[in-house]
């Protein structure tokens, strides 16, 4: 699928640097971000609405081409998204990277492959499907950005079956930047019951160990405990021997 001129408009609004934190911005349902790029002498700061960019992002993913209106100008730029950081914990958008590009400039980004069909080797003999690699990285005109690659897995008839990155079909204006021979997808076979059983005792911890550490830890604790005790005994028989001699 291949993006051209994109027709997704992103609404923002310049932003003054160091006025507002990421932090506060999400709590605000408010995402920062900066664009640079093509006819931009000075990098400029954004500030946007959450929910807008996740719809625009939901429609046309990282990478691909979008357009960009700042403020209140007449002619919104092209520009693709570069870049998204993600909360460390939360996981949500805390800031984005656009960079804005002319429609016929050759750009590298990367783009998500897209796994259609059915493989035989999972639908017929009950195999694990493995993907190898989520996106790949590509050289084209800005115009010419796909959303995504589209592999047919039904090419994977047999656990001995392989798909290359050489083996998928790309638009004829869209160069390949990665590896050709990279392994992107195939097929385990299945695990027998006594296969899984193994791989659960293994995985499982050693209990009996764990409860030693954690006697020898208590004992280690007792033992403690029970020196300071008899370090304490002494200071009370002299405490006490200094009271009596008081009352006589």
């Amino acid at each position: 699928m291949i993006s051209a001129e994109s027709s997704i408009l992103l609404e923002v609004e310049k932003r003054e640097e160091g006025k507002i934190r990421a932090r506060e911005a999400l709590r605000k349902g408010l995402i920062l971000g900066i664009l640079y790029g093509k006819n931009i002498k000075k990098n400029i700061p954004l500030i946007f609405p959450k929910l807008q960019f996740v719809k625009v992002l939901n429609e046309t993913g990282e990478g691909t081409l979008i357009k960009i209106r700042v403020g209140k100008e007449k002619n919104p730029q092209d520009a693709i998204i570069q870049d998204i950081q993600h909360h460390n914990y939360s996981g949500e958008v805390i800031h984005v990277d656009f960079m804005a590009v002319s429609l016929e400039e050759e750009v590298e980004v990367e783009v998500p492959l897209e796994f259609i069909g059915v493989s035989p080797a999972v639908k017929d003999l009950g195999g694990i499907f493995v993907q190898n690699v989520e996106n790949i990285e590509i050289k084209c005109k800005a115009k010419d950005i796909p959303k995504s690659i589209p592999v047919d897995i039904s090419v994977l008839a047999t656990f001995d079956d392989m798909i290359h990155l050489k083996d998928i079909s790309l638009p004829p204006s869209v160069e390949l930047l990665d590896n050709p021979d990279n392994v992107i997808a195939m097929v385990d076979e299945p695990r027998s019951e006594q296969e899984m059983e193994e791989l659960e005792q293994e995985a499982a911890p050693d209990v009996s160990e764990v409860e030693g550490v954690k006697k020898e830890g208590e004992e280690a604790v007792e033992e403690g405990t029970s020196e300071e005790n008899k370090e304490e005994e002494p200071e009370k028989e002299a405490t006490e021997t200094k009271e009596e001699g008081v009352k006589e």
